[in-house]
């Protein structure tokens, strides 16, 4: 952690001044000096790399200063946003802001000037995290860019920035970002160290890199958060996490992470409590219907028609009469065809992937049950499943619960309930051994933490409950 510069006073000493003000940042090297000399007197400019636009200093800090005549510098420089300070810790703020430090020496001040990079043309929409309240501020495909949005929502000293360039062809860079005193060293350097060991002559994307920060290669499961949001970013580092950004790609990749960290979103904390709560439960169902609606539907026609009503049952059978194949059959029939009409539109364009949809959608529905294919039973369990999947926040992870049922359906056309039962119990067994750098995949059900538990799964009132509960 950086000096703390409470108890220091500004020095007549420019060296003393120096020194100390460069060592209250937790990383040193992301502050840079550039002296000069005005009219005999030995000065210095310091500036933190990723707040300053290095053009407007060069322009109107450091030649009007080189070229000056006057005596007074709120005279040589054309900039509005000047202020003099008489504390460090007010100057390592502003240099936070963006502001330069013009110091001198035998000086009891310090002059702060204006020269912040604007980031307001640079940023996007997030296309995958949509929000209705709250930021609509999105990364772009600029590594450079994307640091400088999180610096800007996160203004700290303790925001430590560690950059590698991978590619022995063809240079990427990629940035190593936490905050020093919440992070875990251990996993931080771990993180670093991995990444510094990839030997590569082209990073092609940035899954190239991210395969290699994975803690099990064999789990269906994500072992990353991946998120286009500078907010959503920046709330996981106050939390203790570490981001890596890739240049060419438009996402941070946010790790260690958990299993219900995946159903969380930026509107949770934005809407109000029982609203947040509500549509996180839905979510949790969403899960569970992923999974286990096929299957469970499966079980019920091929071995367990007596758990149903007796009207349902016949109402069940007139669906699945003249139905040459098992409902099994069916079901993977079914998903192959969801899966297939995804991807065409995905890969066309947007004109015509919305039409493709729909159009798709409703002649294959039809026609299947026409020629007697699928039943309407099916169709209907399928196209729940599928809107049920579609409301998980993550895509990693709703892809992982896709795959996940398919196993399930398996087993429960084989053994019924009891197969459910079974793929179940590995499922869990799996979830609670599995860790993403030291951290318990599952946490915190296992091990059990009823106090966060509650917060996780239930958005509780901050004002009652306190801060440290809302996540």
């Amino acid at each position: 952690m950086g000096k703390q510069l409470d108890s220091l006073p500004i020095s007549v000493e420019l060296e003393t001044n120096i020194h100390n003000l460069t060592q209250s940042f937790d990383a040193p090297s992301d502050i840079h000096i550039r002296e000069f000399c005005l009219h005999g007197i030995k000065g210095c400019l310091l500036y933190h790399i990723a707040f300053t636009d290095r053009e407007i200093l060069q322009s109107f800090v450091l030649k009007p200063l080189l070229k000056a005549t006057e005596d007074r510098l709120e005279d040589v420089l054309p900039i509005l946003d000047i202020e003099r300070v008489n504390e460090l810790k007010a100057a390592a703020a502003g240099m936070l802001q963006g502001k330069c430090a013009i110091l001198l020496d035998q000086s009891t001040d310090i002059l702060l000037a204006d020269v912040s990079i604007s980031t307001k043309d640079s940023a996007s929409v997030p296309q995958n995290e949509q929000t209705i309240r709250g930021s609509h501020e999105g990364f772009v495909d600029d590594v450079d860019v994307n640091t400088q949005l999180i610096r800007k929502r996160l203004k700290t000293p303790n925001l430590v920035e560690r950059n590698f360039i991978l590619g022995a062809q063809s240079p990427h860079k990629v940035s190593l970002m936490f905050i020093n005193d919440l992070a875990d060293s251990k996993v931080v350097d771990e993180v670093a160290d991995r990444i510094a060991a990839i030997s590569t002559d082209f990073v092609k994307s940035a899954g190239h890199i991210t395969e290699f920060l994975e803690s099990s290669t064999w789990s269906l499961f994500p072992q990353m958060l991946y998120s286009e949001r500078p907010d959503t970013t920046v709330s996981h580092l106050m939390e203790g996490r570490i981001v890596v950004l890739v240049d060419g790609n438009a996402s941070a990749v946010i790790l260690p992470v958990t299993f219900f960290m995946f159903f969380q979103v930026s509107d949770d904390f934005v809407l109000r409590w029982w609203n947040g709560t509500f549509f996180r439960f839905l979510r949790f169902l969403s899960v569970l219907i992923t999974m286990a609606m096929p299957s469970i539907y499966i079980a019920i026609v091929s071995n367990h028609f007596e758990v149903l009503p007796i009207d349902l049952v016949f109402s069940l059978k007139a669906s699945l009469e003249n139905i040459p194949f098992n409902p099994l059959i069916e079901a993977l029939f079914m998903i192959t065809v969801l899966e297939l009409l995804r991807e065409a539109a995905l890969r066309l364009p947007k004109a015509i992937a919305s039409t493709l949809s729909i159009v798709g959608g409703l002649v294959i529905g039809t026609e299947v049950v026409n020629a007697n294919l699928v039943s309407t039973t099916m169709i209907v369990v399928i196209a729940l499943t599928a809107v049920a999947s579609f409301s998980v926040p993550s895509h990693e992870m709703r892809l992982a619960l896709r795959l996940v049922s398919i196993p399930i359906m398996f087993a429960s056309a084989l053994l019924g309930f009891a197969g459910i039962a079974f793929s179940f119990s590995l499922l869990f067994m799996h979830l609670t051994k599995l860790e993403t750098y030291g951290v318990p995949y599952f946490y915190p059900l296992t091990p059990l933490n009823p106090r966060r538990l509650l917060s996780t799964l239930i958005q509780l009132p901050r004002r009652l409950f306190g801060r440290k509960m809302s996540r």
